[in-house]
């Protein structure tokens, strides 16, 4: 167990922790191959929770800093997708497709990441862990 000096840690925890970072972005899309309305031009205001896990400095008492991770995801995720028509980009940008086109270029960047969470609206979300957890 870590020892803390008033409210700092004063070595590394010997398991990891979970940092998360949410980040909002609005895009326009349309899956032509859908059989309702999801097939028609349409907008969201999407929510992105970034999950990744690492140990805790002892330096520092910080696993991950929220301003570095900030930065990652505005740079190679957010400037790319926010205000944009998601299939000039994807061509069949689901939900899923996009969640999984999120994972790859946060893993490009080295992020320890555990798991993408992508609300395309309030409810109705899909969860990506990476493609190790892929079905086979």
């Amino acid at each position: 167990m870590p020892e803390f000096v008033g409210r700092a840690c004063t070595r590394a925890y010997d398991s990891g922790v979970i940092v998360c970072r949410e980040f909002d972005f609005e895009a326009s899309h349309q899956l032509p191959n859908h059989p309702g309305r999801c097939r028609r031009l349409h907008g969201h205001g999407y929510r992105l929770r970034v999950a990744c896990e690492a140990p805790v400095e002892a330096s520092t008492g910080i696993a991950i800093d929220f301003g570095d991770l900030k930065q990652v995801v505005r740079e190679r995720v957010l400037e790319s997708l926010d205000h944009t028509h998601l299939n000039d980009l994807l061509p069949l940008p689901s939900a899923e497709n996009i969640c999984v086109w999120i994972w790859e270029r946060l893993a490009e960047a080295r992020l320890p990441l555990l798991e993408l969470t992508l609300w395309e609206s309030p409810g109705c979300f899909v969860t990506y862990r990476g493609p190790a957890h892929e079905p086979r």
